[in-house]
């Protein structure tokens, strides 16, 4: 991560909050990362740097996670980066509320186009009073119930109430698992929290496109089925918390999206296992017909697609025409919207052109010239009709 590490590290140490410790975890990288950790923290006495062999960012995240001496906690992915006054806006929000934990926005950019994205994500704006006062709001998981496992799974959209993590002995970041660490612990946060607040504002910029961070390189070794691990995790943690029973429909989706997800990263040589694997999981998923239905369409084909496929190239080449027909889908819809568009423009004119030739008649029929002239518009008429 050495590419972008000073940018990550530059929006940290110069927070508009500046009683904070920078607690950052080398996790036995291999390229300029230490070297620049080491840099920074000779400028910052606030830095302190924990050097570990790679264990992976669950245990990355841990370690951090056990040596944090503050009131609050924040995770900050070293190819990431925050707006300068994130930690301020965070840590009013939870004092004003005395919440366990606060929830942010955050947004995408693109690297490879060099710009922000729109990320059409689920909000928690979406379901809640459009009112909403959020410097003076709490709430629990109950409330905005389709975000537990599909929305705030992760660790670097929050700032978690130290005092909070403390009060229970089992939340943990599992240290068999590598990929997806955060989801186990996030959904028993969520669950636990009784109370939750939010700050509407875009203040994390998670990066696109980087072709080595641990969301985007593809998985070529048996790790990738560890999310099967923690799909079953979450499922005996909804069980634990006897929650089960009424977010069946979420787990069921929290599978098909993660799952999907983890698929176009699985390497080649693991995909037909991968597949069949994930078509176990996908055959005891209980959804009703009206329900299947009221899925969005992408979660919808890729649940059908997988139960209707034999070998993953099938699966693959249905995604692939799924993807095509949205694609096209699409294109028609904005082509449809941008002729009624201009139709509806060269509607506005003709009638504004109409209307401005009626306001001249009348003008013209009610002034006095036009009237005193009236007897004399007669007589030519009479005058043509002789002729």
């Amino acid at each position: 991560m050495e590419k972008y590490l000073r940018q990550c590290l530059d929006s940290v140490v110069n927070q508009t909050l500046d009683e904070i410790e920078i607690l950052c975890v080398n996790d036995g990288s291999t390229d300029t990362s230490k070297q620049i950790l080491e840099e920074y923290s000779r400028k910052d006495e606030r830095i302190k740097i924990i050097n570990q062999k790679n264990k992976g960012a669950a245990a990355a995240r841990k370690v951090g996670l056990d040596n944090a001496k503050g009131d609050f906690i924040a995770f900050v992915d070293s190819d990431d980066w925050v707006k300068l006054d994130t930690y301020e806006k965070l840590y009013k929000n939870a004092i004003t509320n005395n919440s366990d934990l606060v929830l942010l926005n955050f947004i995408m950019y693109d690297e490879s186009k060099q710009g922000y994205v729109n990320w059409l994500g689920l909000n928690i704006t979406d379901h809640l009073d459009k009112n909403t006062d959020f410097n003076i709001f709490t709430f629990d998981y109950s409330e905005v119930k389709p975000l537990l496992l599909n929305g705030f799974t992760g660790c670097t959209n929050k700032l978690y109430k130290t005092s909070f993590l403390r009060s229970y002995d089992d939340f943990y970041f599992p240290d068999h698992i590598t990929l997806g660490e955060d989801v186990p612990l996030n959904v028993q946060v969520l669950l636990r929290a009784r109370k939750i607040s939010f700050c509407n504002e875009n203040l994390y910029i998670y990066r696109l496109s980087n072709a080595n961070s641990s969301s985007n390189t593809s998985i070529k070794n048996k790790k990738i089925f560890e999310i099967f691990t923690i799909i079953d995790e979450v499922e005996n943690i909804l069980i634990e918390n006897r929650v089960m029973d009424g977010y069946k429909t979420e787990f069921f989706i929290f599978q098909i999206v993660h799952l999907a997800h983890w698929f176009k990263r699985c390497d080649k040589s693991f995909k037909q296992q991968f597949f069949e694997t994930m078509k176990k999981y996908f055959n005891k998923i209980d959804f009703q017909d009206n329900e299947i239905y009221k899925l969005n369409l992408p979660i919808k084909n890729n649940y059908e697609n997988v139960l209707s496929s034999k070998t993953y190239t099938e699966f693959e080449l249905k995604s692939k025409k799924d993807l095509l027909k949205l694609t096209y889908d699409n294109k028609l819809k904005q082509q449809k919207q941008d002729y009624e568009k201009k139709l509806n423009h060269q509607k506005i004119e003709y009638e504004n052109k109409l209307k401005l030739k009626e306001n001249i008649i009348k003008e013209m029929n009610s002034s006095n010239s036009w009237k005193l002239t009236k007897p004399l518009r007669e007589i030519g008429i009479q005058i043509k009709r002789l002729k």
